[in-house]
């Protein structure tokens, strides 16, 4: 199977240039072993018995029958060796010695904190449509992403541009690789229903206690009829009838599978009235269709569920390409108390300035749509470097604004042309 380069290759490459062991996230089925497979020279997999076996009897001994860059599979299977790779990179801290792969359960995580200091932390998400079609990896071609941050607004419409559910059949496909070959959205979604029963079944219990598959599934569904709102007030824990305590539980344990992520509020110096509470979104939007349990031919006539999809799935492409340039902690949204003002993605450059972004579902701007970028540009000043309003049109056009004259409308699908 021809390898699909991948935004983060340039990040990884980068991390075994600074570090002698890197630790490669993500979730199960997402591609860590290989990408990360392509950066080793040699490779142990522990989820063969006999390969498991030798490293559980002398973990030191088994690393140094491996060339490096040593590449270790499912490491969680044998968390002891971390405390052998620690040892050894003590003794010798050359970069570029050892990756890890693997979906580490909550005791092995305890056991990685061994390695403070000494390893890098790479998260691999599911990919983008960039990285899908176009075939890209890293800086060799500035994204889309790369431009907007440096102030300048999107300035060729593609040749093609989709209708709102075109993009909905886009999502559901996802970004993970089972499903990034040419199969229709139909079959993807089968693919993800069996991943989240797969899940359920031999994941949850690796989080303590016997849990319920049945309520921890019903969590899941009523997370993703709310995906894009905060988990903190409490309409989650409501849709789904679970207590306060037992909501914390699973919401951690969507973040440890990395089903969801979380993304944080923006914090604005002297603006007041923001809200501090974090975006729960879920990290693919093909996992996010499946898991609403809702056909997609059904959601494609729910204008009240389809706005959170196109936002989550366009929120992924951009956190996707942002994390491959390093720029992890960049991506915030806004929204100030009672919801008076908020915007879907606000960005922060790494000289201070910042983009903001609107995801509407509609194929053309409307004029509310700027309102609260505006109130946002009033409030930053020079500090203010765009505003964009993504729909699932096909015009790109500066929108007329006495707030700011750099305010924009553009197809969604800019981010991959």
């Amino acid at each position: 199977m021809e390898y699909i380069p991948r935004l983060v290759d340039s990040q990884l490459l980068r991390s075994l240039q600074t570090h002698p062991v890197v630790l490669v996230t993500g979730a199960r089925g997402v591609g860590k072993t290989t990408t990360a497979g392509r950066f080793a020279t040699s490779s142990a997999f522990f989820d063969d018995l006999a390969t498991l076996t030798v490293f559980e009897d002398n973990p030191e001994a088994a690393l140094g029958q491996f060339q490096e860059p040593l590449l270790i599979d499912e490491w969680q299977l044998a968390p002891e060796v971390v405390r052998a790779i620690k040892r050894t990179v003590d003794r010798d801290r050359r970069p570029g010695r050892f990756i890890l792969t693997g979906s580490p359960d909550p005791q092995s995580r305890s056991e990685f904190q061994a390695l403070t200091g000494r390893a890098a932390v790479v998260r691999l998400n599911p990919m983008t449509v960039r990285e899908r079609i176009l075939r890209v990896s890293g800086p060799r071609r500035v994204s889309a992403i790369s431009a907007l941050l440096s102030g300048n607004p999107p300035e060729v419409v593609p040749k093609y541009t989709p209708d709102v559910f075109e993009y909905l059949d886009i999502a559901a496909k996802g970004g993970f690789p089972e499903c990034a070959s040419e199969v229709a959205a139909a079959e993807a979604q089968d693919w993800y229903r069996d991943y989240l029963r797969v899940l359920l079944r031999r994941d949850l219990p690796l989080f303590g206690r016997r849990r319920s598959a049945s309520l921890f599934r019903r969590y899941v569904t009523a997370a993703a009829m709310y995906t894009t709102g905060s988990p903190e007030d409490g309409t989650v824990r409501n849709a789904a009838r679970v207590n306060p305590g037992t909501h914390r539980d699973y919401r951690h344990i969507l973040l440890d599978l990395d089903l969801t992520v979380e993304v944080p509020a923006f914090a604005g110096g002297s603006i007041p009235s923001l809200g501090s509470s974090p975006k729960m979104l879920f990290s693919d939007s093909g996992l996010l269709v499946a898991a609403t349990n809702i056909p997609l031919t059904q959601l494609k006539r729910r204008g009240d569920l389809y706005g959170r999809i196109i936002e989550t799935f366009v929120l992924n492409q951009i956190r996707t390409e942002l994390e491959a340039l390093d720029m992890d902690d960049s991506l915030s949204h806004l929204r100030t108390h009672k919801g008076v003002q908020e915007i879907d993605a606000v960005i922060e450059t790494a000289d201070g300035g910042i983009v903001a972004i609107e995801v509407k579902s509609a194929n053309r701007h409307r004029p509310g749509d700027i309102r609260h970028i505006e109130w946002l540009a009033d409030k930053l000043g020079d500090r203010f470097k765009l505003g964009l309003v993504l729909t699932t049109g096909t015009h790109i056009s500066n929108i007329r604004s006495a707030v700011n004259s750099n305010i924009w409308a553009a197809p969604i699908s800019i981010l991959w042309h």
